[in-house]
């Protein structure tokens, strides 16, 4: 669910068909809550089985007794479901999860704003009773499925990756791709469905997370299922220490070197970053302070690190930098341009986006 408003655009227009898989302690909750009598029997009994129930599913749905004709099966979750995935992974659970030939059930991933380096999120032990997994530990980082992996971070996760990073391949043994996305953040209010879960003192994050995540599961889909390479990207740049710049909370977390605008440099570029009208950050002040309950037997996190936010350029600044809203709007679609024809954004998506622009004034 948590996958839906960045990815379901995308895969409503193209017809593709979703499966959404209840796993979760949590969700089962809210799947009970929302209809008591129809789902009163359903039971998980304890956090950790849900990789076996989404393998469970996956075989099937790839089996003689599937209820739809399934050519292909991608698997993407965001944030928690993000993690989900590296976990399902590194633990065997891939390896566990085959069709009928022998094949993998589930024939690519893509990981959304899930960071392998965080420390208390990045990865979950299967059993919460268990101590939680070092962040050192090798299976933070993505190994060699035989499927294509594509993880895609925003700045927040981005801050905390670097100790798990890989270099990106196109070796069949473990095919892989790492896009960390400049202006992103965890939460956008640029997102369908996703409003600010707590009043902050900064104004949300407008950044489109949605176009680059739509487009990152097309180029999935087309490596998996057309054999076409997608595009690589350069890294974000990190600041030595915390003493050196502003960053998250988490300890192991490093500040991202930045711009004369304040937005972060490398990574994947586009319009925001590149012709800004503002300065985008992973991370807001929650009024009044805030934290976030975890899934059962996980712990709480800071809600001002995960929800961004973004500081408006003033009319002197953009005149300074564009001089009339027309030669900003150009140069925007001139950036755009060439974000849609580098893989990073769909074409179907550029009216949306350069609506937006549009309505800039000065």
């Amino acid at each position: 669910a948590s996958a839906w408003p960045r990815t379901g655009r995308t895969i409503l227009r193209d017809g593709w068909t979703w499966v959404g898989v209840t796993q979760d302690l949590a969700g089962l909750a809210a799947t009970k809550a929302s209809d008591p009598e129809r789902y009163d029997e359903l039971d998980i009994p304890k956090v950790g089985l849900g990789y076996d129930i989404v393998g469970q599913v996956a075989m099937w749905l790839r089996g003689e007794q599937s209820p739809i004709e399934v050519d292909h099966l991608l698997m993407t979750g965001a944030s928690y479901t993000g993690t989900f995935q590296r976990v399902f992974l590194a633990d065997g659970f891939h390896e566990r999860t085959r069709r009928p030939d022998g094949g993998p059930a589930v024939e690519g991933y893509l990981i959304q704003i899930s960071s392998g380096g965080f420390g208390i999120g990045g990865y979950n032990p299967i059993n919460p009773d268990q101590d939680r997994v070092d962040v050192g530990d090798p299976r933070r980082t993505i190994g060699d499925h035989g499927v294509p992996v594509i993880e895609l971070l925003g700045e927040g996760e981005a801050e905390t990756h670097l100790g798990t990073t890989r270099d990106d391949s196109d070796d069949p043994a473990g095919p892989y791709r790492l896009y960390e996305v400049p202006g992103a953040c965890h939460m956008s209010s640029g997102e369908a469905g996703h409003g600010p879960l707590a009043p902050t003192e900064e104004e949300p994050s407008d950044f489109p997370m949605w176009a680059i995540a739509g487009q990152a599961l097309t180029n999935l889909r087309d490596w998996v299922v057309d054999g076409i390479l997608p595009p690589r990207s350069e890294r974000v740049r990190h600041l030595a220490s915390k003493e050196h710049g502003p960053g998250g909370s988490a300890p192991e977390s490093l500040p991202l070197e930045r711009d004369e605008h304040g937005n972060a440099v490398g990574g994947v570029r586009t319009p925001w970053v590149d012709v800004p009208i503002a300065r985008y950050f992973p991370h807001s002040t929650i009024a009044g302070g805030g934290q976030m309950a975890g899934p059962p037997g996980r712990p709480r996190i800071d809600l001002g690190d995960i929800m961004g936010c973004m500081f408006r350029f003033d009319a002197d600044e953009l005149r300074a930098l564009y001089g009339t809203p027309a030669e900003y709007q150009k140069r925007f679609a001139e950036s755009l341009e060439g974000t849609v024809s580098g893989g990073w954004i769909a074409e179907a998506d550029v009216e949306r986006l350069t609506s937006a622009a549009t309505a800039v004034d000065f």
